[in-house]
């Protein structure tokens, strides 16, 4: 069904759904059937309402802090390692030398002691 029109409460044509729902009213909407035979008069209301709890900054900088980038120094000629930090997802920084992973990946594959903070800002070779 396609949107012909849709008013407000206050506005013309909606005065008969006002007294029906009264505070409750959202939206009254005109819709065309796909065949364009018929108007469907349909009306948006509200039906429950409750207190938003915003997300705090605690939270949120916990769930961004897991998400970042960062880097991790591996030696050369630590294979395992470097095997790991490619299983991962890990991208090779010619720049830094270093392998660019996802915090929470790295944390996961018990790589968090590798982390150099600071270093991702030299890793400008590497799409993340």
């Amino acid at each position: 069904m396609n949107i012909i029109k849709t008013f407000r409460p206050g506005d013309d044509g909606t005065k008969r759904y006002s007294d029906k729902y009264g505070q409750q009213l959202c939206a009254v909407r005109y819709r065309r059937s796909r065949c364009k035979k018929t108007v469907y008069t349909t009306v948006e209301i509200i039906v429950a309402e409750r207190e938003a709890y915003p997300r705090s900054q605690a939270h949120r900088a916990a769930n961004t802090k897991l998400t970042e980038w960062v880097a991790l120094k591996i030696a050369f000629d630590e294979l395992e390692l470097r095997n790991e930090a490619k299983r991962i997802g890990g991208r090779w920084s010619k720049l830094a030398k270093a392998w660019v992973v996802k915090r929470k990946l790295a944390e996961g594959a018990e790589l968090h002691h590798r982390i150099v903070e600071g270093l991702i800002d030299k890793c400008l070779d590497v799409d993340m």
